[in-house]
């Protein structure tokens, strides 16, 4: 899907907001003013900032998986693309944070998860989705587990080492689908 440079304008500027601000505390008026774009064009694309959200998040994680050269598999891209990014995650993802925003993203990555389904890799998430009676629940299940990782890093303060969290996440995920 062609992406607008409008549509990329918005969501840069929810992540660079997000590098300092909690997603709660933002109003369209910020994205839009950090966008240097109006308001009515804001509503053109986005019915409200939850959909913006969506929508960068849906564009974040599928240009994140949609690397096929790379030899890492989905937990150690996405557990990589948070310790890079720590400072969005934490102000998305506050104590504080609306309960939607974690079905919203359980929602996003199960669907990757269901789409990379059908790519030929050794990944050990996506082999056991395509050998699975019931690939959609197991997506969901897998899901939870991950950003149940997350979340439980950034309760930790990032402290434990990346690698550590990528192989219990792993091995975790292993357990599940044995």
């Amino acid at each position: 899907m062609r992406v607008t440079r409008t549509i990329r304008d918005f969501e840069n500027a929810l992540i660079t907001l997000l590098e300092k601000n909690s997603f709660e505390s933002l109003t369209v008026d910020q994205i839009c003013k950090e966008a240097l774009m109006h308001r009515s064009s804001f509503y053109r694309y986005f019915s409200d900032k939850y959909d913006l959200l969506e929508q960068t998040l849906n564009a974040q994680i599928n240009k994140l998986t949609d690397n096929t050269d790379s030899e890492d598999d989905i937990i150690k891209q996405l557990l990589s693309y948070i310790d890079k990014n720590k400072d969005v995650i934490r102000h998305l993802a506050p104590n504080s944070a609306r309960s939607s925003l974690y079905t919203e993203i359980l929602n996003i990555l199960s669907q990757v998860l269901l789409e990379r389904r059908n790519l030929e890799t050794n990944d050990p998430i996506v082999t056991a989705l395509q050998k699975s009676d019931n690939p959609e629940m197991l997506a969901y299940v897998l899901s939870g587990a991950i950003i149940g990782t997350f979340y439980w890093w950034q309760g930790n303060n990032y402290d434990v080492p990346t690698e550590d969290v990528i192989n219990f996440a792993r091995a975790a995920t292993k357990s599940l689908t044995n």
